[in-house]
């Protein structure tokens, strides 16, 4: 029977990352497993056009370094007094390498990470980090569908 002894938690603190974390909360209990709270800051490496700020791209000035390490702690501490064993990882490059490359690092067991729900143009335009890291993933991944995404079937 597999087991699950260490969970990692891909946030960008979004409503879809959030409801994820719920999940893995009732995993962790359920098999007494550590968590691991994981940030990736992108930086901008290329000039955007004037207005334009895609959503998952991060400013990675020092402001917001300080914010997201807060945020973290907030919710590592939300978990930590509810009896739960929690790390956190505040990383800076492609979401997609470093959610992968920490999951490998920490021997995860299991991925849980929330979907955006993204279709049409916006899929094909932003990609889906989701559904590349249930591709390479090392280990076993959960994706959480908010409930305010509504299925198209």
């Amino acid at each position: 029977m597999a087991s699950i002894q260490h969970i990692l938690v891909a946030l960008d603190f979004s409503e879809s990352s959030r409801y994820a974390l719920e999940y893995a909360e009732l995993l962790a209990r359920q098999f007494g497993a550590a968590v691991d709270l994981v940030h990736v800051v992108t930086p901008l490496t290329a000039p955007m056009p004037a207005g334009f700020a895609p959503p998952f791209i991060n400013d990675p000035g020092e402001a917001h370094l300080v914010e997201a390490r807060a945020c973290l702690e907030n919710h590592a501490d939300e978990l930590r007094s509810r009896g739960l064993s929690v790390a956190t990882l505040l990383v800076e490059g492609s979401p997609l390498e470093s959610i992968l490359a920490q999951a490998r690092k920490r021997h995860c067991d299991l991925l849980v990470l929330g979907t955006h729900g993204r279709s049409g143009m916006a899929h094909i335009l932003l990609g889906s980090v989701a559904e590349k890291i249930l591709r390479s993933a090392p280990c076993a991944v959960l994706t959480v569908r908010h409930p305010s995404f509504k299925s198209k079937g």
